[in-house]
């Protein structure tokens, strides 16, 4: 799981890049925390650092910041451009909203089918074992829960009244990690 510094990058890319504002749009629309969002993206893509060129990750399977996956979503992935950003995050909140219906708000499971699938979280769950068992890594939720802290307290810290005090460290931090990882020789 990435440190904070790393998390810091990644969201100061995701405000650079502008994004930032389409993860507000799509927390609203689909009642889903933005933290969790943005910590489904952090592990999905680094918020869309790791993505190639085509803004494609998973050997080409997922698609976009929040890693849509072709092969279970195709009338999604069929309609829309690998950046199409909006659509994406929207797409991947409302998934999410789902899923967390469906888990009745418990969220690790919800988290957990975001990766794995329902039906094999159902599965898991039912069999006695944790809902990560059946996730990439086998950590997938708990690693998303996590990230989901750190950005609540980052976001926090940026509605304090300390905002630039304590701000401006991580934003500089994070640009600085941003050039680090993006220059190429």
């Amino acid at each position: 799981m990435p440190g904070t510094i790393q998390i810091s990058s990644q969201l100061t890319y995701v405000r650079v890049r502008g994004l930032i504002g389409y993860f507000h749009e799509a927390a609203v629309k689909h009642n889903v925390p933005i933290a969790l969002l943005l910590a489904i993206a952090s592990r999905e893509s680094n918020m869309g650092l790791n993505l190639d060129a085509n803004w494609t990750g998973d050997s080409g399977h997922g698609i976009g910041i929040m890693q849509i996956d072709r092969r279970y979503h195709p009338e999604f992935t069929g309609r829309f451009a690998n950046n199409d950003h909006q659509a994406n995050i929207h797409y991947g909140a409302e998934f999410l909203s789902q899923l967390i219906r469906q888990f009745h708000g418990n969220l690790k499971p919800a988290v957990a089918a975001y990766n794995a699938g329902a039906s094999r979280v159902r599965s898991a769950v039912s069999s006695g074992l944790s809902p990560d068992m059946v996730t990439t890594g086998k950590d997938y939720a708990s690693d998303v829960l996590k990230r989901k802290q750190i950005i609540e307290s980052m976001l926090g810290a940026s509605k304090a009244s300390s905002f630039t005090v304590m701000l401006f460290p991580m934003v500089l931090a994070g640009f600085l990690s941003y050039k680090f990882l993006t220059h190429k020789t």
